[in-house]
């Protein structure tokens, strides 16, 4: 994956009181320790941790302009 590609959240998951499934996140990065991959959420600048089939990649290799900072 591409670091600053959207992926999309497609399970239940509680971000300081946010359910972001169905929401769009920035990947960064995969965690060499824990293999999860680490998700920013621009509605409230938090980051979440993700197993692999828990988010779908929204334009596999394209980073949005807004990302890219």
């Amino acid at each position: 994956m591409t670091r600053g590609e959207d992926v999309r959240i497609l399970v239940d998951y509680d971000l300081f009181d946010i359910n972001v499934k169905g929401m769009t996140g920035v990947f960064l990065k995969t965690d060499d320790v824990s293999g999860k991959s680490l998700v920013r959420f621009w509605i409230n600048g938090e980051w979440g941790e993700f197993s692999e089939g828990q988010f779908e990649r929204v334009e596999p290799g394209h980073v949005p302009e807004k990302n890219r900072k």
